[in-house]
C-alpha cells in the first residue's frame, strides 16, 4: 500500500516539474534518486516481510516442533497402549481359550446330563408302563377271580370276596399299591389251592334246606366231597344230611348243595360223617367223589320235574338265543293263522253264489248280478264282478277288466307268503348260531379252567345243540304249514281263472 502512494507521488511530482523544468538531466538524477528511495522502501518493506516471514517460519517451525513432539508423545503412548492392549488380547485369547474349553467341557457335560435324563425319562416311563400294565392285569385276575368266586367252591366264600374286594380296591386307587393287590390275590389263589389238597372236620353253622343257622357236623375232603348232617335231631333223630355237588354246567355254579338225596345215600353220608368224628383211620364216602354220570343221574332223578319245569330247563340251557327262536316261533304262528283265516274268507267258493250268478247272467239281469257280487266280498266276487259289470260292452273290454282283476286279487292271496317262508329259513340259522355260540362259550370254559372230565364236555355239546334242535322244531311245521297255504292259494287261483273264464264265455259267445 505504502509503495503505490510512493509511486503515485513520483508520477504527480513528474507531471509539476516536466513543464517548468529545463535540465533534464538533473530531472534524470531526480527520477533516479526518487526509484533508488522507492527500491530502498521496497526493500525495507520486503526485509520487514522477510522478517515477518521469517518470524512466521520460526513460529510454525516451533508449532511443527510441538506437533512433532507431541505426535511422538502420542505416538509413544499409542505404542504403549498397542502393548498394554496386545497383552491384555493375549490374556483375554488364554482366558477364552481356558473358557471356550471349559465351556465345551460343560456342554458335553450338560448334554450327557441330557442324555442321562432322557434315558432316565425313557426308562421312568417304560418301567412306569410296566408298572400300569402290571397293575391291570392285577386288576383283571382279581375281577376275574371275583366273578368265578361266587359259583365257585362255597367253604370260605366270604373270607374270599373280602380279600379279592380289598385287593380291587387296592388295584384300583389313584395311587394303586399293586403289591398289596398282587399279594391278596395271590393269598386268595393259595387259599383255594388249600382247599383243594386238604381235608377238615368239624361243628359249623350251615343251612339244610330252608332251615337258616343249623348246627352240622361237616366232612370235607379236599373240593371233591363235602357233607353235612344236622346236629338238631332232625330226620327222625338221625339228623338231615346235605352234600356238595359239582353241577357240571359250563357256565354259573359250579358247585350246588343237594338235599334231596336218594335214601341209601343220605344213610352212607350221615354214616360217613359220625365216623370222622370219632377219628377212624379210615373213612369210606359213599360218593364217587370223580361224580360220574351214574351217581349224578341217581341223584337227579330223586325229584320228578313237573312238563312247565321241564320247558323251564330247556329254555334255560338254549341261552339268549332261544328268546329270538320263540319270537320267530310267536310270529311265524301268527302269520299262518291270518293267511288261513284269509284264505278261508276271500278264497271261498261257494256253489250257490256261482249258481246264483249264472241264472242272473242267462235271464239278462247284468245289473242285478253285480250288484249280487259286490254283497260278497271275497276274491270270486270281484272276479266275477269285473266281467259282469262289462257285460254290455265288447268282449275285448270284458277280458281287460278280467285281467286286471286278477292281478288286483293274485297278490293278496299271495302275501306275506314270502315272509312266512323266511320264518321257516331263519329259525334253523337262528339254532345253528346258538350252537356256535354255545360251542364258542365250552372251549372258553376249557381254555381258562380245564376239565378232565367228559361229563361236562358232553353236557356242554348238548347244551350248544338245543337251539338247533328248537331251531328245527319250529321250522319244520312252519315250512309244512307254507307248503298247505301255497297249495290252497294254487286252487283259489284256478277256481277263479275257471269259474272268470266260464262266465265270460257264457256272456261273449264265440261264433
Amino acid at each position: 500500500m505504502k509503495n503505490l502512494v510512493l509511486i503515485a507521488l513520483l508520477c504527480v511530482s513528474s507531471a509539476f516539474a516536466w513543464p517548468w523544468s529545463s535540465d533534464k538531466k538533473s530531472a534524470a538524477v531526480d527520477s533516479a534518486l526518487i526509484l533508488d528511495s522507492l527500491k530502498r522502501e521496497e526493500f525495507k518493506n520486503l526485509q520487514r516481510e522477510v522478517d515477518a516471514l521469517t518470524r512466521i517460519r520460526l513460529q510454525k517451525a516451533d508449532s511443527l516442533e510441538k506437533l512433532e513432539a507431541e505426535h511422538w508423545r502420542k505416538r509413544y503412548n499409542e505404542t504403549q497402549l498397542t502393548e498394554e492392549h496386545q497383552t491384555e488380547t493375549r490374556e483375554l485369547d488364554g482366558r477364552y481359550s481356558k473358557l471356550s474349553t471349559d465351556l465345551g467341557r460343560v456342554n458335553e457335560e450338560v448334554q450327557a446330563s441330557k442324555d442321562l435324563t432322557t434315558d432316565a425319562e425313557e426308562k421312568a416311563k417304560s418301567d412306569e408302563g410296566a408298572y400300569d400294565n402290571f397293575n391291570t392285569q392285577v386288576k383283571l385276575a382279581v375281577e376275574k377271580s371275583l366273578g368265578e368266586v361266587t359259583g365257585d367252591y362255597p367253604v370260605g366264600m366270604n373270607d374270599r370276596l373280602l380279600r379279592l374286594k380289598k385287593a380291587q380296591n387296592d388295584a384300583d386307587a389313584k395311587n394303586p399299591n399293586t403289591l398289596a393287590a398282587m399279594r391278596a390275590y395271590l393269598e386268595d389263589v393259595l387259599g383255594r389251592h388249600e382247599l383243594t389238597y386238604t381235608q377238615s372236620y368239624g361243628n359249623e353253622k350251615s343251612q339244610v334246606g330252608s332251615r337258616p343257622d343249623v348246627n352240622v357236623n361237616r366232612l370235607r375232603l379236599g373240593t371233591v366231597f363235602l357233607g353235612e348232617v344236622a346236629t338238631d335231631g332232625s330226620a327222625d333223630g338221625l339228623g338231615e344230611v346235605q352234600a356238595l355237588l359239582r353241577s357240571g354246567a359250563l357256565q354259573g355254579k359250579i358247585f350246588e348243595w343237594n338235599s334231596t338225596l336218594p335214601m341209601e345215600l343220605s344213610a352212607g353220608i350221615r354214616g360217613a360223617v359220625n365216623e370222622a368224628g370219632s377219628a377212624p383211620a379210615v373213612v369210606s364216602v359213599p360218593l364217587d367223589v370223580l361224580q360220574n354220570k351214574a351217581v349224578k343221574n341217581s341223584i337227579t332223578d330223586t325229584k320228578e320235574l313237573t312238563w312247565k319245569e321241564e320247558l323251564q330247563a330247556f329254555f334255560k340251557k338254549g341261552g339268549i338265543v332261544m328268546y329270538p327262536l320263540m319270537l320267530v316261533a310267536a310270529f311265524a304262528l301268527l302269520l299262518c293263522l291270518e293267511r288261513f283265516i284269509m284264505l278261508t274268507v276271500r278264497g271261498r267258493v261257494g256253489r250257490r253264489f256261482v249258481k246264483k250268478v249264472h241264472s242272473l247272467v242267462d235271464e239278462k239281469r247284468y245289473d242285478d248280478a253285480a250288484n249280487y257280487c259286490l254283497k260278497h266280498m271275497n276274491s270270486l266276487s270281484m272276479v266275477m264282478f269285473a266281467v259282469v259289470n262289462r257285460a254290455r260292452d265288447s268282449r275285448e273290454t270284458a277280458e281287460r277288466a278280467l285281467q286286471e282283476a286278477l292281478l288286483r286279487e293274485q297278490p293278496k292271496l299271495e302275501r306275506r307268503m314270502g315272509l312266512l317262508a323266511a320264518m321257516g329259513s331263519i329259525a334253523p340259522l337262528l339254532g345253528l348260531l346258538g350252537t356256535v355260540t354255545g360251542i364258542i362259550t365250552l372251549f372258553n370254559v376249557i381254555t381258562e379252567v380245564g376239565t378232565n372230565d367228559a361229563r361236562v364236555l358232553a353236557g356242554g355239546i348238548s347244551e350248544a345243540l338245543v337251539t338247533t334242535e328248537t331251531g328245527l322244531i319250529i321250522a319244520i311245521p312252519v315250512m309244512i304249514l307254507h307248503g298247505l297255504l301255497s297249495e290252497k292259494i294254487e286252487k283259489v287261483t284256478s277256481e277263479l281263472y275257471v269259474q272268470s273264464t266260464t262266465l265270460l264265455n257264457k256272456i261273449f259267445p264265440k261264433a
